[in-house]
């Protein structure tokens, strides 16, 4: 007969993590835990640590650790982080399911990709995974689980300004559903012509395409009624393609 035991472990420390990944198969780790009812066979609570909990402004681009809590990003001030990704975090649950669920949980959550994942897709922010031997930085656009024995330690996101930063989020309120999507649009225009653009919109699936983005880099504006509709095409192409053998539900 198959044992439903969970056994719980507890770190103090990222030294302390480091080790139950070397030394315990299949371990699971948790911070604030909002989107699971039900721990893993080998769950392991990473809590307060320090090294997860920091903040770090650069001239290019911020850092947080992955257990910063998204209460914590929006006392930052909307104006010293990437507006998309301000309006994200404003827009999960309640004020305190946000003073406990932590960036790197929104980003490593299983299934529907959640609220965050679409600015910071967008911004083109980078994953350091860290495991007992070493660690890395990997952009988002390459990220699709935590390998195992692997954690994700900071989220490095550029500080770019740009003209146009729109965030917007479908589907039911203060929870994730099938039916629920996010959609980033980042724009940068130089005399009348459309210099940057970066489009992300993710749920079911992670949808970025760099193609429809450069096709578009250079246009002039307003856009063409040809120019609309091709982005059109395109998207709906890509968004094809990303969702093969998805079954998605109408949400608008």
């Amino acid at each position: 007969m198959a044992s439903n035991k969970t056994t719980v472990y507890y770190a103090k420390s990222l030294s302390d993590v480091l080790f139950h990944l070397k030394t315990i198969p299949q371990l699971k780790i948790y911070a604030g835990c909002t989107a699971s009812d039900k721990l893993a066979p080998s769950s392991l609570i990473i809590g307060k640590i320090s090294d997860f909990l920091l903040i770090d402004k650069h001239e290019h681009f911020i850092e947080f650790g992955s257990g910063v809590t998204l209460n914590q990003i929006l006392n930052l001030g909307r104006k010293r982080i990437p507006s998309v990704l301000y309006d994200a975090a404003e827009s999960v649950a309640y004020p305190f399911v946000r003073n406990i669920a932590t960036i790197g949980g929104n980003v490593c959550a299983s299934g529907i990709r959640h609220t965050l994942y679409a600015p910071l897709l967008a911004l083109d922010a980078q994953l350091e995974l860290q495991n007992p031997s070493n660690s890395s930085f990997i952009p988002i656009m390459k990220f699709y689980s935590v390998p195992d024995n692997c954690i994700i330690s900071r989220i490095r996101i550029p500080s770019e300004e740009w003209d146009i930063a729109l965030f917007r989020r479908t589907g039911p309120e203060n929870i994730i559903s099938d039916g629920s999507a996010s959609f980033t649009f980042l724009a940068n225009t130089h005399k009348g012509i459309l210099s940057d653009l970066r489009i992300a919109f993710c749920g079911l699936a992670s949808i970025r395409s760099r193609e429809l983005e450069n096709n578009l880099i250079g246009t002039k504006l307003p856009l063409s009624d040809k120019s609309i509709q091709f982005m059109l095409i395109e998207a709906s192409n890509v968004f094809a393609e990303r969702t093969a053998g998805i079954k998605v539900k109408k949400i608008f």
